[in-house]
């Protein structure tokens, strides 16, 4: 064999023997931001074998897999998780419930007072659905590429400047609620801000007081904009929206959580990887909650609790909202276990459909519990070994549990599950802590009306046009206009959106119509009436403005290209702007 060829087999048979080493060994590797579930709690038909209870072995073999993935990958990443343990950082590790609030919603900014409306927005969503712990704020996409103004010039026009927003994000604080903004760094069509992006960012967000960053489309937030926040003494929290590189896990201390919900909950790669890392899941056009909230419980992690998406409503029923006030109540209370490093995904259960996770803190243990059956389940379900000493608390239903007795002389606990509920456990050697006190004593009142006696109906916001009187017809023929006669119109017109495709709500809803809608189709008689034969130019609005000294009260972008009260030269005729 010639030399050169002896070479490349060579070669060839040292890359064979090392493509293993070149990913994990592990049968149950990240699926996305998801690790697959035991192989036995996926039930299967009968021409593929039956279904069969996992054993004790078959979980712990599953556990000690994904174990070995963690650790090993850790140490590949050269992971480490000091960012977490910063003072200024630590309320990322509560922080479960999230909207992204569009900056036009109508509770949150009077435009007669001409003032932020945060307490009216908070008393919103405190009454339907719990609270939140932090919110997103969206001045930019879609509105960006009407003129030249970047992301941050969009934050700048907000009602009373830089300077009311600071006082806007003052209003938060004071309610408790942290404030991000988002950062595009697909906004390349603006104004350059003329310093390096990661500085632009840091420098506004100080400026204004704002907590974190969501990285819009970004899979991942590089390093060097954490550093341009930390360098000059105001660091954030940045929350990508796709999965980042696992070691930027260490920096971006949460993210989004972009899920695939199958019957069997699947485990978090990046809560997995690290569980003070908080993810808040965003699904925003789906309209039964019930698997986001349901993965979330079962994650320890939180919820994107989005309704107003670009203007489009898809509001929470009633029953998904009183479930994210019993998910949240519940989550805020026990969010010291819920960064436990001792979390036991999948731990075993009694029931078919219903799932725990372990979070074992100190001498105590909770158990985060979802139903994902369509059906109630009552009696024994879940199984422990004995220790003397030890009390049971349901803390859904804010009761103490009466522990059983299995044959074998294992602790076996029972309490209600509703159809697609939730449930959560306490076991403590002692009394349990005030704060848990106080967490039954408000799920003892709040359970004591069943989730299946609220609305799961999703109702599109129904809209009105409201009457605008016509004007008085004119006496004669006004100077520089034409009249258009009367006529039969077939008004054929869609919607152009950006998203929302042809759901009900999307678009507006028209006096013949029953609800808004992308696609609108109506014959109707038009009068006759006079319109302008050109735009109003600029000669023009400038008499308009000399006779009535007009000046709208938010004048932040008005007459922008005017100078001194006078277009550019050789603007005469040309549309004002």
């Amino acid at each position: 064999m010639p030399k050169a060829q002896k070479l490349f087999a060579l070669l060839a048979f040292v890359l064979i023997l090392s493509w293993p080493l070149a990913s994990q060994d592990s049968r149950f590797r990240p699926q996305g931001q998801q690790i697959p579930t035991p192989d036995c709690l996926v039930m299967k038909g009968a021409w593929e074998g039956g279904s069969k209870p996992c054993t004790q072995s078959e979980h712990e073999t599953w556990l000690a897999d994904i174990t070995h993935w963690r650790n090993e990958r850790r140490i590949r990443i050269g992971y480490s998780g000091s960012r977490y343990d910063l003072p200024a950082l630590r309320w990322t590790q509560s922080s479960f419930m999230q909207p992204q609030m569009m900056v036009h919603d109508r509770y949150f900014y009077d435009p007669v007072a001409r003032r932020y409306t945060v307490d009216r927005y908070l008393d919103d969503l405190e009454k339907r659905y719990g609270g939140i712990d932090a919110v997103l704020l969206w001045p930019t996409y879609p509105n960006m590429g009407i003129d030249n103004r970047n992301q941050h010039d969009m934050i700048r026009s907000m009602p009373g400047g830089v300077e009311g927003v600071r006082r806007m994000i003052s209003d938060f604080h004071r309610r408790g609620v942290r404030v991000l903004f988002p950062m595009m760094m697909w906004d390349q069509g603006t104004r350059d801000p003329g310093v390096p992006w990661p500085d632009a960012i840091a420098k506004l967000m100080a400026e204004i007081g704002a907590d974190g960053i969501n990285g819009d489309t970004q899979d991942g937030v590089p390093l060097a904009f954490v550093e341009a926040a930390e360098k000059i003494g105001h660091p954030l929290v940045f929350e990508p929206e796709g999965g980042p590189a696992d070691e930027a896990l260490a920096w971006n201390l949460m993210t989004w959580g972009q899920y695939q919900y199958p019957f069997v909950p699947m485990v978090d790669k990046y809560k997995w990887l690290e569980p003070r890392h908080m993810v808040n899941i965003s699904d925003r056009w789906k309209r039964d909650k019930t698997d986001n909230l349901q993965y979330a419980f079962f994650n320890g992690v939180g919820w994107e609790s989005w309704e107003n998406i670009w203007g489009i409503w898809n509001g929470i029923t009633p029953r998904d909202a009183e479930a994210t006030r019993r998910v949240a109540t519940i989550e805020r209370a026990i969010a010291p276990f819920l960064v436990s490093s001792g979390w036991e995904p999948h731990a075993p259960t009694l029931r078919y459909g219903v799932f725990a996770s372990r979070w074992p803190l100190g001498s105590q243990t909770v158990w985060t519990i979802v139903n994902r059956n369509e059906y109630d389940l009552s009696g024994p379900q879940i199984e422990l070994p004995s220790q003397d000493g030890v009390r049971y608390f349901d803390l859904y239903h804010g009761v103490e549990l009466k522990p059983g007795r299995s044959r074998s002389g294992k602790t076996v606990l029972s309490f209600d599950l509703e159809a697609h509920g939730y449930g959560a456990l306490l076991a403590t050697p002692s009394d349990p802590e005030a704060s848990i006190q106080e967490l039954m004593t408000k799920m003892k009142e709040n359970t004591q009306t069943t989730l299946a006696s609220y609305s799961h109906e999703w109702k599109p916001l129904p809209q009105q046009i409201v009457p605008i009187a016509a004007t008085s017809p004119p006496s004669g023929v006004p100077p520089h206009m034409v009249k258009v006669p009367a006529g039969d119109f077939d008004f054929r017109v869609q919607g152009i959106e950006i998203e929302g495709f042809n759901d009900t709500g999307v678009d507006v809803q028209y006096a013949w119509e029953n609800s808004a809608r992308r696609y609108h189709d109506h014959p109707m008689h038009i009068k006759s009436f006079w319109i302008d034969k050109y735009p109003v130019t600029n000669t023009e609005f400038k008499k308009f403005l000399d006779a009535t000294h007009y000046r709208p009260q938010d004048d932040l972008n008005f007459l922008r290209d005017w100078q001194n009260g006078v277009y550019p030269k050789g603007w005469d005729n040309r549309p004002v702007n």
